[in-house]
């Protein structure tokens, strides 16, 4: 086994346990902060789960957004929006059950931490355009930050965050009521 091959082979397995970490943190959290039923039938290619989501088979497409700023998140969400949209209209993926596009807060490169999504949800609740959404085929589209910046991922004061760009009546920062803040926003409101 050549270098290139065991690179291709390691970023392979890199991916799919970011995946399989992603669809536990979403099973597990999105409940928490929605409500809704969360249950991962099964593991695919595209979508990459399906779930049932309150009674519903629905398929969970999941991606890394790698931004650093609000600006940033818009801007890499409506481009794996569309990239996605057509792959899976041309596939005709669409047609076979709901699909949600979820992406996963990331950073534009290793070396750099970007904001918590807790940080700017703000400045995304004011720059969302739900239209700019609205044709992409997917019945909803969410952002979640589970990232260490909040302290350990096993300390149940910090779950996940969620932001919402699709569909229109559920728009903007979900968050479950947490006892501690991100060490961010601890420090801003410390100095303010």
């Amino acid at each position: 086994m050549g270098r290139k091959s065991r690179d291709a082979y390691d970023d392979v397995l890199g991916r799919s346990e970011v995946e399989n970490s992603m669809a536990d943190t979403f099973a597990a959290e999105f409940p928490v902060v929605t409500g809704r039923k969360v249950k991962i039938l099964s593991a695919g290619e595209s979508p990459d789960r399906i779930a049932l989501i309150d009674g519903t088979e629905t398929g969970v497409e999941l991606t890394a957004i790698k931004a650093g700023s609000a600006e940033q998140v818009i801007s890499e969400i409506l481009r794996l929006a569309q990239q996605k949209h057509d792959t899976y209209a041309r596939r005709r993926i669409f047609d076979a059950r709901p699909i949600i596009l979820l992406g996963h807060l990331d950073w534009p490169a290793k070396d750099v931490v970007g904001p918590a999504l807790y940080d700017m949800g703000g400045e995304l609740q004011a720059m969302a355009v739900p239209s700019d959404f609205a044709g992409s085929g997917f019945a909803e589209i969410w952002l979640m930050d589970e990232g260490p910046k909040y302290t350990s991922r096993r300390d149940p004061r910090a779950p996940a965050d969620f932001f919402c760009f699709a569909p229109s009546q559920s728009v903007g920062f979900w968050e479950c009521e947490r006892k501690r803040r991100p060490y961010g926003g601890l420090l801003r409101e410390f100095l303010e």
